[in-house]
C-alpha cells in the first residue's frame, strides 16, 4: 500500500460562513484578518449544543485569494458584521456579539454603534496592539496604502497557534496585503477612542503566550478603556493567539457559553418580572 492507503485524508476545513439554529439568544461570531469562519466554528458548535442561535460570518475578502482580500479594508469588512447582525435580529431575542483577534474590534464597534441592542459582547485576544517592531513598520508604511492591493508580505510559518495538530490544520493564507495590515491599524485608531461607549456587559480572553496581539499590552488597554459596569478578563497560559482552535480552545467555549447563559437568565428574569 502507498502512504496515502494506509493513512487516512484529513478532512478539509470548511471556511464557509455558518448558521446553527438555536432559541433564546443569539450570538454573532466574527473571526480575524486573513482569518476564515473555521476558527469560530468549534466555539459555535458548543454554543448552538446548548440552545443558542448561532451565525458566524465570513468577512468580505475573506476565504479566498489574497488578492481578493487585498481589494477590500475595514469599512467592508463591517458591512459584513451588521448584515450579519441584522440577519439575527429578525429573531427577535437577545443578541451577544463574539470577536476573534481583529473581529473583537468590529465586534467592539457594533457594540458602541448598536448600544442596547448588543446584550453582550466576548473579545477574544483583541487586536488593539501588534508588537511594537510590527506596529510601527505598518505606520511607517502607511503613505504606500494606495498600491496596498498589489504589496504583499509573507507571514511566519503557520498560524500563532500552540497545538502542533490544530495549526496544521488550520486554513489560512501566507501572503498578507499590506493595504489590508495597514487597515487593521487604522481600525484600531478608530475603535481606541470609542471604548468608553461600550457598556455592555464584556467579557475579554487573552492568553499570556500571544504572540500576534502582546498579552499585557491589549489587556490593560481595554480593561482601563471598557465602558462597561460589568466587565471580566480570563488569562490562558498554554494557548497562543488564535486560542479559539488552540490548546485552551475548550476553556474558552465553556468560559463564552457561561457568560452567554448569565446574559439569558438575566434577560429571561427581567423579562417575567
Amino acid at each position: 500500500m502507498t502512504q496515502s492507503e494506509d493513512e487516512p485524508d484529513q478532512p478539509t476545513p470548511d471556511t464557509t460562513e455558518f448558521f446553527l439554529p438555536g432559541a433564546g439568544v443569539s450570538a454573532l461570531l466574527i473571526h480575524g484578518l486573513s482569518g476564515t469562519p473555521f476558527e469560530m466554528r468549534y466555539l459555535g458548535e458548543r454554543l448552538a449544543a446548548a440552545g443558542v442561535r448561532v451565525l458566524g460570518v465570513r468577512l468580505a475578502g475573506h476565504a479566498g485569494t489574497p488578492e481578493e482580500l487585498g481589494a477590500t479594508a475595514h469599512p467592508h469588512w463591517y458591512e459584513s458584521v451588521v448584515e450579519g447582525f441584522e440577519r439575527l435580529l429578525g429573531f427577535g431575542d437577545p443578541n451577544i456579539v463574539i470577536g476573534l483577534s481583529m473581529g473583537s474590534l468590529l465586534a467592539a464597534r457594533l457594540a458602541a454603534d448598536q448600544r442596547e441592542a448588543v446584550a453582550g459582547l466576548v473579545m477574544l485576544a483583541p487586536a488593539f496592539y501588534l508588537p511594537a517592531p510590527t506596529r510601527i513598520a505598518l505606520r511607517l508604511m502607511r503613505p504606500a496604502r494606495a498600491f496596498g492591493d498589489r504589496i504583499y508580505f509573507r507571514k511566519s510559518a503557520g498560524s500563532d497557534i500552540h497545538d502542533a495538530a490544530a495549526r496544521e490544520i488550520h486554513p489560512g493564507t501566507r501572503l498578507m496585503p499590506l493595504g489590508a495590515a495597514v487597515s487593521l491599524i487604522e481600525l484600531s485608531d478608530l475603535i481606541r477612542p470609542r471604548l468608553a461607549e461600550v457598556i455592555q456587559p464584556t467579557l475579554v480572553i487573552h492568553s499570556r503566550r500571544d504572540h500576534t496581539c502582546p498579552y499585557d499590552l491589549n489587556l490593560d488597554f481595554v480593561m482601563g478603556r471598557l465602558g462597561s459596569a460589568e466587565k471580566r478578563a480570563i488569562a490562558l497560559e498554554e494557548s497562543y493567539h488564535v486560542i479559539t482552535v488552540d490548546s485552551e480552545k475548550e476553556r474558552v467555549a465553556e468560559e463564552t457559553l457561561n457568560f452567554v447563559n448569565g446574559l439569558r437568565q438575566t434577560g429571561a428574569a427581567r423579562a417575567s418580572g
